[in-house]
């Protein structure tokens, strides 16, 4: 088929471009929800559809080249590494070390006490000892792929500064008359090193990454965002918390107000109404209640009453600080500050000033009996305004702080023994163990228990996983997730279902089926995370309009709105709308960042700017700027001049409710006379950038089921085979499938296209930017019953099309091995025959042809099941060989040999498979239409149309009406149509040609409308009387497949508990036999059989009862009269060896007998001779 250029929509004029939805409205037909009719007209700015659409192209294309798809990961841990490491050990302040006041170990000087703290903390770029001084440098770089072949950790060292104090305390010369004593210290050394404390994981393509140094990639899919721990690569996933800069009201299981500072202390909470001369009136104006109505004036007059009784004169001077102060000293842990101090540190600790805080305090009073009222809703938990996303930064940060702290106790038990006599306490390596942290860290990643968020003591797991790479599609989607944690499945809540602040920001269609479903969720493609703005912003509010808290009145607050900035209040302002308005024009004049979010609530007379990481936001066109696009010329350059010429800006969740956003260019044009113009304030780029990334390649999605759009974003897609490392000879990966002949889609998406530059290096000019994201073959599918042998969602296949080459995969498997190292390991003490080393010896295990003298199978072997891999001898000539699983064959690709950091020598061999299609293959389509193969047909046995066209997979025509994916049909036609020579070929979802475009496009190739033809029956070479409906459709081939199912079993290990066989399949295990198939035997009268399978081929048994005492028997050794022993069974019950018969039964129901025994509960058994 000859391929032609793709047209791009600047080649095209208006009318063209319009298409569809202008010429007959077919857009209606397609899209129920208001869509513009009628003729569209240019708006004043001059510009036509064409030119706008071209326009969103180009911006959406250059955001995904400088933001790309998984930039909120690196970025946030280049902020960790930059900032927050530093912020976490300065955090830890001065660690004071007191002797242990043991008598018998003082010295003839005083007690000594020391302090130690942390400094400055640099961390070098991951470097590897060569371990050859003869060379000019002793370390070279560490690179990804070198951690990947060596099983090591990709990390980096870092080092700290640690100051270390010695003192005494020595007595002043007013101690002499005992009113003061131990006043001044008396420093006897002081000392600052720079020491190493651990390494820390280094994330791929991250600043500190050799990788982003150097400027390349070592394979093209690669861009980074994960770390490489022991060999294996992991992943964060983003986790959902409550965002603590919020108030947080709640009517269960009672009316709350609450407050989450960064210190999760829960000492103080209805804490202070503290002016110490403050009057009644006073407090009311800091609750501002002014307009309210009586019914909360009298909660306030009862909580008075409430005071009075409680504490006896409140209103005179201290009473209620000394009331308050008397709570806290009661409470199980108290502080050792003191009252002052409490109030400044943990109460409202981001506000400074005791006004402040009781101002704010009498904010969160009002806003409680708002909410009682019925004035202000309740936050709602699922809505992502009151969400923030922890990202690597944050996770990362969390957990070294207890290895941090580990770390600290560790250095004060070292140092306090050496304060004990008169030893010099200076600086060595004893006193700092880097492997608490370096092991700390290992292990976190390596069993996926991260430290939670509040409870020390516990571990979560879901925060890192391993990534997985079946195919690049798969492996993005891994560094897209979110999760959301729950403490169980019950108490999720609604957690589980769509929230209406998800649109634009996390897909609605991505999630998991089974117990995560709704609990982890994908970003929407242009969703980014936001930063933390570090500028000041206080300056750029005050000349917006605001007056700070500090310069305003009491009596003047409750005449302004209420400016809150990061969930602090920070001042008002006189007219929110005009001071909102400010703001995002500096915003969009680039004064502030433009990651902040400004959000006005009329309602509440508040205007909420937020400017901390963790928040969800995505770019949106400003339709008022339009104008500007003329401005624009040779093209977009970059999405920042976007951003800088005030043509684009980034949105957050809780702003976009100000917002009246068009879903598309085209809306933002006029209808006929009878239709106003609606007052747009921002534009889509395009609607499918709604969806996540595995929906938004999804060809007409939103004609399909959204179950089947699941099914095929979540599994199918990231199960293909197709593409899957550009690198495969440096890696060792455990499995791993390769489709020979992989093949674009005939038809386009528009995230596809914006994905990449137009020269990527994989595909010519104007061809897809990102092909490895499309996993699959174009095939011919017919729409036909076949024999039966297509029932159910069986698939018919062409067997000559296989032979041609048709979905014929590679399937590579590694094996590995590990031994000690000689060199690193003669000087242990351990026993040298006890040794293993590689080598060949021959095998009572399985057979050693195929290996060479060293113990490696050399390139090519064929090897078979029960074949030795890697031969591996101990010094007393015990075989330790790796031997092939019964299912396992396959030829050797490579030998793989290399050595680690912790003293182990290993090698990985990788065996390959060649495998073509066979019956029980599991293939899908792009719509979530899945089936295995039932039949493979041959050709000249198929239908086939006038032109000599014979289908390659042949599908029942029952899959569509219930599936309801009749997406499929129309991507088959409009293939068709595009191997035709016709030029509509988009497919995006929800903007995809209406089926009136589709059919004339058939028509107009000479092809019947609706796509069916006229074919000849292959067997009998008559013509059918039904028309047959052909059409290319992308088909994916699937990792299940038959022969990695396969299950057989004659007689083989047996549990040693059960006696039951073992349900391994790699182990000879047993075939599942459940319920479902038992009631199938069942109605077909097949007892026999049933009783076979489930007894005697299980667990069968005998066991002896008495039919005395219908009791259980044992056989047992005893003595009879004559002083004779004999064995045989006995009941200890009736104290006889007679009347005993031996009875068959499962192993199963004789280990229940016997457990229930050993709880004091006997069985009788019924017998009767059959």
């Amino acid at each position: 088929m000859k391929e032609d250029r793709l047209p791009d929509l600047s080649d095209l004029d208006n009318e063209s471009v319009m298409g569809e939805l202008v010429k007959g409205q077919p857009s209606s037909e397609a899209m129920d929800i208001d869509t513009p009719s009628g003729d569209a007209k240019d708006l004043d700015l001059g510009i036509n559809v064409g030119t706008l659409e071209k326009f969103c192209k180009d911006a959406a294309r250059s955001f995904f080249n400088e933001q790309g798809l998984i930039s909120h990961q690196i970025n946030s841990f280049n902020e960790f590494v930059s900032e927050g490491i530093q912020k976490l050990f300065d955090s830890l302040g001065e660690v004071n070390v007191e002797p242990g006041y043991d008598p018998s170990k003082k010295g003839v000087s005083d007690w000594r006490h020391a302090t130690f703290s942390f400094g400055k903390v640099t961390l070098e770029k991951p470097t590897f000892w060569t371990g050859n001084n003869d060379i000019e440098e002793e370390f070279t770089k560490f690179m990804p792929r070198h951690a990947r072949l060596q099983n090591m950790t990709y990390s980096s060292l870092m080092k700290v500064e640690v100051r270390l104090q010695v003192y005494t305390h020595e007595k002043s010369d007013k101690a002499k008359t005992g009113n003061e004593t131990y006043v001044r210290r008396k420093v006897l050394s002081d000392e600052t090193e720079e020491m190493i404390v651990g390494r820390i994981p280094v994330m791929v393509k991250s600043n500190l990454c050799w990788l982003h140094t150097l400027k390349k990639s070592d394979c093209l899919f690669d861009y980074g965002g994960y770390f490489v721990i022991k060999g294996a690569e992991k992943a964060f996933i983003a986790q959902e918390q409550r965002c603590s800069t919020r108030l947080w009201v709640t009517d269960t299981p009672t009316w709350m107000v609450q407050y989450q500072s960064q210190f999760k202390r829960k000492r103080i909470y209805a804490k202070l109404v503290d002016a110490p001369k403050a009057e009644d009136k006073e407090i009311v104006q800091m609750i501002d209640l002014e307009d309210c109505d009586t019914g909360l004036l009298n909660i306030i007059l009862a909580t008075i009453k409430d005071a009075d009784e409680q504490c006896d004169g409140f209103r005179r001077e201290g009473a209620a600080r000394e009331y308050v102060h008397g709570l806290i000293k009661s409470s199980k842990f108290p502080p050792s500050e003191t009252f002052d101090e409490c109030i400044s540190t943990y109460l409202f600790p981001t506000i400074s000033g005791c006004r402040e805080k009781a101002l704010f305090l009498g904010y969160m009073v009002k806003c409680l009996l708002l909410a009682c009222s019925g004035k202000r809703k309740c936050d709602n938990k699922d809505d992502f305004r009151n969400k923030r996303l922890d990202l690597a930064g944050e996770l990362l940060a969390r957990e070294l702080w207890v290895h941090v702290r580990h770390l600290e106790r560790y250095m004060m038990k070292k140092i306090q023994r050496d304060l004990y006599g008169d030893k010099d306490v200076k600086w060595e390596e004893k006193y700092l163990d880097a492997s608490i942290i370096t092991n700390g860290l290992k292990r976190a990643f390596s069993t996926g228990l991260w430290c939670h968020p509040y409870k020390t003591t516990e571990r979560c797991s879901g925060v890192v996983a391993t990534l997985r790479r079946t195919n690049p599609l798969q492996m993005m989607s891994d560094l897209r997730k979110v999760r959301q944690q729950v403490a169980y499945a019950g108490k999720a809540g609604d957690a589980r279902y769509p929230n209406p602040s998800y649109w634009g920001k996390l897909c609605f269609l991505s999630t998991p089926e089974g117990e995560n479903c709704g609990l982890v969720k994908n970003l929407s493609v242009t969703a980014i995370i936001s930063s933390k703005v570090t500028e000041p912003m206080l300056d750029a509010l005050v000349s917006s309009g605001l007056e700070k808290l500090e310069d305003i009145s009491l009596s003047s607050i409750s005449k302004s709105d209420k400016v809150l900035l990061n969930g602090v209040w920070v001042g008002v302002c006189q007219d929110s709308s005009s001071f909102a308005k400010n703001l995002r024009h500096l915003r969009r004049k680039k004064l502030i960042h433009s990651q902040v979010e400004i959000k006005r609530d009329k309602d509440q007379r508040e205007v909420r700017i937020f400017s901390d990481s963790g928040r969800i936001l995505r770019p949106l066109l400003i339709v008022e700027n339009l104008k500007k696009i003329k401005l624009v010329k040779g093209g977009v350059n970059s999405f920042q001049s976007l951003l800088d010429e005030e043509i684009v800006e980034f949105i957050g969740v809780e702003e976009e409710e100000d917002c009246r956003t068009a879903w598309g260019v085209r809306y933002l044009f006029t209808g006929d006379k009878g239709h106003p113009f609606p007052k747009y304030t921002h534009c889509e780029l395009d609607l499918s950038f709604l969806l996540g990334l595995s929906c938004s390649i999804i060809p007409f999605a939103n004609h399909n089921h959204a179950r089947r759009v699941l099914f095929e974003a979540e599994k199918h897609s990231q199960q293909s085979i197709g593409f899957s490392t550009t690198n495969p000879s440096i890696r060792v990966d455990t499995l791993s499938h390769q489709l020979y002949y992989p093949q674009k889609p005939l038809f386009r998406t528009m995230v596809v296209d914006c994905l990449g530059d137009r020269g990527y290096s994989l595909g010519q000019n104007d061809t897809i930017a990102r092909p490895e994201y499309f996993n699959g073959q174009n095939a011919i599918v017919a729409v036909n019953v076949h024999q039966g042998y297509n029932q159910e969602d069986s698939l018919v296949m062409n067997r000559t099309s296989l032979e041609r080459g048709l979905f014929r995969t590679e399937h590579f498997r590694s094996y590995k091995a590990e031994v000690d190292n000689k060199e690193l390991n003669i000087n242990k003490g351990k026993d040298t025959k006890s040794k293993v080393d590689f080598g060949k010896i021959q095998s009572k295990k399985g057979r050693v042809d195929s290996l060479d003298d060293d113990g490696f199978p050399y390139i090519g072997a064929n090897l078979q099941s029960g074949d030795i891999i890697i031969g591996k001898v101990a010094q007393s000539e015990e075989d330790h060989g790796i031997k092939l699983k019964h299912t396992e064959k396959g030829i050797v690709q490579k030998v793989v040999l290399s050595s680690n950091d912790e003293g182990k020598n290993y090698a990985v061999v990788t065996l390959r498979q060649v495998r073509s299609p066979t019956i029980g293959d599991k293939f899908s389509s792009m719509h979530g239409q899945k089936g295995v193969v039932g039949f493979l047909e041959s050709q000249e046995n198929f239908p086939f149309t006038c032109q000599g066209i014979v289908p390659d997979i042949v599908i029942n025509p029952h899959a569509f009406p219930t599936r309801q994916t009749p997406g499929q049909l129309l991507e088959a036609a409009l293939g068709k149509g595009i191997a035709a020579g016709g030029t509509r070929r988009y497919a995006t979802p929800f903007t995809t040609p209406s089926v009136d475009v589709i059919t004339e496009q058939l028509h107009s190739a000479g092809y019947s409308k609706w796509g069916s033809e006229r074919v000849l029956n292959g067997r009998t070479g008559e013509m059918m009387r039904s028309l047959i409906f052909m059409g290319p459709t992308f088909y994916q081939r699937l990792i299940h497949m038959a022969e990695d199912k396969v299950k057989f079993r004659n007689t083989g290990p047996v549990h040693p508990l059960t006696r039951q066989p073992v349900a391994d399949r790699k182990r000879f295990g047993g075939i599942k036999f459940g319920e479902m198939e038992r009631d199938c035997l069942l109605a077909h009268g097949a007892a026999a059989n049933l009783h076979e399978r489930l007894f005697t081929l299980s667990d069968f048994s005998q066991m002896h009862v008495c039919q005395t005492c219908t009791r259980a028997a044992t056989v047992i050794q005893r003595i009879i009269p004559g002083g004779k022993r004999i064995r045989g069974p006995y009941c200890r019950f009736c104290e006889s060896a007679e009347n005993i018969i031996k009875i068959n039964v499962p192993y199963g129901a004789k280990l229940l007998y016997q457990e229930l025994f050993s709880m004091g509960i006997c069985l009788k058994f019924e017998t009767e001779l059959c």
